[in-house]
């Protein structure tokens, strides 16, 4: 297994720069694209929040009627 010697000792010849990311993100894709993918980041966080919230409440809390 080769190593490359910039990379020993330091994260940061490991990972991309930001900068560079961005770039090839603008380049590979279209705008309406990356607000999508945008969108369903936001959707999957938020529903992901409201359940783990939810399953908090139902652990914790009696629920009336049940």
């Amino acid at each position: 297994m080769a190593t490359d010697a910039r990379a020993l000792g330091t994260h940061e010849a490991i990972t991309p720069d930001w900068e560079t990311v961005k770039a090839w993100t603008k380049a590979t894709f279209t705008r309406e694209r990356m607000a999508e993918v945008a969108l369903c980041a936001a959707t999957v966080t938020v529903t992901g929040a409201v359940l783990l919230s939810l399953h908090r409440a139902m652990e914790h809390y009696i629920i009336l009627g049940f």
